[in-house]
């Protein structure tokens, strides 16, 4: 028997009724304030962690030979069910995506109110024979089948009155994601970037069901929207997940992103709930701090303090942790250990084959402290983005070391478990990788980090971090979508790949791998294409860090999947593109957003894709010597690939 959590009695007998539909197919919601192809859908709004769970599904009886569909909506908290205001259900597109109005961008052929079926949370539409008789070209078997949900919270609901009165931006006005099938089989698609009428290609499912369609107005924010197939026993867990990575240890405030406009106050007892759990030191106070748009953070201007970027210190000859720093420099908060500043950068000049020349530069940091009374080794750590980490969790260890023994690289292990996180594969599970950031980076101890990093007289918060707020950290953080590759069948993209291929880059960033069993279902037995091994390599000593030892010249081969959405999340263009601005098209939105600026590698020091390839060594001097001897329409075609990804 089907279990469900809103509408009891009346969604069994609905499942009884209906048991004969061949093709089923399940999905959650999170309410969004516009539609897919309009500013402000990719945001998160007001109290998105209460009360705004939502699901459906879809019976399909076309493979019975019945011209029938049948959708069942549930939501969390009442609607509305009258004749001005009540869920109203759209479906067969017939719309512009990158049209020149926002009615242009959202039309659809059938519109109309949906069935009340129980509690003013349960709503039923149906696609009927006539139907499909009316829109013949495009209700067949095989044919793409859009649709969206539109509903309205009801207001003179006790709890919806509450978060009114807290924060006036309370909404009760939702629309749902556009939602994609294929007519006669179970399952959800993603989009076609170029065709609403299309089936995408399998390459675009960089995640598997994880995939996430494309993000269109707002690519800013592509790295922060939830998997496709989360399922809605998982979604609240996700949602307060995201409120942890927003929250402010120190004053326990809900923070926004720099493109946010309406804020998202939490209530004062759960504010002051949250609030004081950072030590006196730390470099930041948010996990969003660091991760703007859930990707990564540039470095500051010359001569400017670093806090976003942290800082590993070492002793120079043990390799141990600093003596009186510890292993992380926290350079914020009334106890600080010191600062940590850029100190400008030392640049060479590389010479190509047909004598294009790159400069490369490297960063120099310098740290001020008083606890440094022995000069530390610095390994400076920029923050990774958070894309696809509890499918590379569920990679099964035995992959990872069929990976090692083919192409020599290093797995390395801690007390028998596989670390798989972090640039030098030092942590074991999210989990693990979790706890230590909110330690070293927030000062916030755990039941499984009970102790600072901070030296005297750093000052421990007012408690652990209660574990079930780790657990949904984890929820969230392991349930972000992956973004889809854009166009893999271009043929630029395709000679790209195969230089790829030639230049043997795949060897440790191997492109496709196989999730084995996780306890998020969603993750569990995925085809994904993250380009890693999780493995360390040896990269030479031009990119070695201050570690003493072989360590300082390994590294985690990174994950390349993203590198477009990496790059989309450095700038969100909210002077560009303000909230609210209905006139801006996907297609000019992703241009702007191609063109800004990122760094890769450890500590920022590559502003390109060339750089960063040029600085590779050691295990990887073979191909880099062969991309040097590329000529300029091949290394264009590899980047095309690259950021196809």
């Amino acid at each position: 028997m089907k279990r469900f959590y809103w509408g009891g009695l009346v969604l069994l007998a609905l499942w009884d009724c209906y048991a004969h539909a061949k093709a089923q197919t399940e999905g959650s919601i999170r309410p969004r304030r516009r539609h897919e192809n309009d500013m402000d859908f990719s945001k998160y709004n007001p109290f998105y962690w209460e009360g705004r769970q939502a699901h459906f599904k879809v019976e399909d009886m076309t493979p019975d030979g019945d011209n029938r569909i049948r959708f069942t909506f549930f939501t969390e908290w009442p609607q509305d069910y009258i004749p001005t205001r009540g869920p109203d259900f759209s479906a067969v597109y017939i719309g512009s995506p990158n049209g020149g109005n926002e009615n242009e961008r959202s039309k659809f052929a059938l519109n109309f109110r949906m069935n009340h079926v129980g509690d003013h949370k349960v709503f039923s539409a149906e696609i009927r024979p006539e139907d499909f008789a009316a829109y013949r070209n495009q209700l067949q078997v095989g044919k793409v089948l859009t649709f969206e949900f539109r509903f309205f919270m009801n207001e003179g609901f006790d709890s919806w009155q509450k978060q009114k009165q807290a924060n006036v931006h309370n909404i009760s006005a939702y629309y749902s994601e556009f939602f994609r099938i294929q007519i006669g089989s179970p399952g959800l698609l993603i989009d076609d970037p170029d065709r609403t009428d299309a089936v995408p290609s399998s390459l675009r499912y960089a995640g598997g069901a994880t995939t996430i369609p494309t993000v269109r107005v707002e690519p800013w924010k592509a790295l922060q929207q939830q998997a496709w197939n989360i399922r809605p026993e998982h979604s609240q867990s996700f949602m307060t997940g995201r409120t942890w990575f927003h929250t402010d240890m120190v004053d326990g405030q809900h923070l926004l992103d720099d493109s946010d406009d309406k804020p998202s106050p939490f209530f004062e007892d759960e504010r002051q709930r949250r609030a004081g759990y950072a030590a006196s030191a730390y470099n930041v106070r948010s996990c969003s701090s660091c991760h703007m748009n859930n990707g990564s953070m540039l470095l500051p201007g010359d001569h400017e303090a670093i806090h976003h970027t942290v800082v590993k210190t070492f002793d120079k000859n043990s390799g141990n942790p600093h003596a009186r720093i510890g292993q992380q420099l926290q350079t914020a908060g009334p106890d600080r250990e010191g600062t940590l500043v850029l100190d400008g950068r030392e640049t060479r000049v590389i010479r190509l084959n047909d004598g294009t020349e790159v400069i490369l530069k490297k960063p120099r940091f310098r740290l001020e402290s008083s606890l440094a009374d022995t000069e530390p080794s610095l390994s400076p750590r920029r923050p990774l983005a958070m894309m696809g980490l509890g499918l590379l969790e569920a990679i099964p260890e035995t992959t990872l070391r069929d990976l090692a023994a083919k192409n020599k690289g290093t797995l390395r292990t801690f007390n028998g478990q596989v670390g798989r996180f972090g640039w030098k594969a030092d942590k074991v599970s999210l989990i693990d990788q979790i706890a230590e950031a909110l330690r070293s980076d927030m000062g916030v101890l755990s039941a499984s980090r009970r102790t600072l990093d901070c030296a005297s007289p750093c000052q421990n918060g007012k408690a652990w971090l209660p574990d079930q707020a780790l657990t949904d950290m984890e929820s969230y953080i392991a349930l972000l979508g992956v973004p889809p590759r854009m166009r893999p069948l271009d043929p630029a993209v395709q000679r790209g790949e195969q230089i790829f291929d030639r230049l043997n880059c795949s060897s440790c960033h191997v492109k496709a791998l196989k999730t084995g069993p996780s306890r998020f279902s969603e993750l569990a037995h995925q085809p994904i294409q993250p380009f890693t091994d999780l493995l360390l390599h040896d990269m030479g000593p031009d990119l070695a860090d201050g570690q003493p030892g072989s360590i300082g010249r390994m590294w985690r081969t990174a994950p390349l999947w993203g590198l477009k959405n990496k790059r989309h999340a450095t700038d969100s263009h909210r002077a560009d593109f303000p909230p609210g601005n209905t006139a801006l098209r996907w297609h000019d939105a992703h241009r702007a957003a191609d063109r800004n600026r990122v760094q890769w590698l450890h500590d920022g020091r590559a502003d390109t894709i060339i750089e960063a390839i040029l600085w590779h060594g050691g295990e990887a001097s073979s191909s880099v010597a062969a991309y040097k001897a590329l000529n300029a329409n091949e290394r264009t075609d590899l980047e095309t690939f690259l950021f196809d990804l």
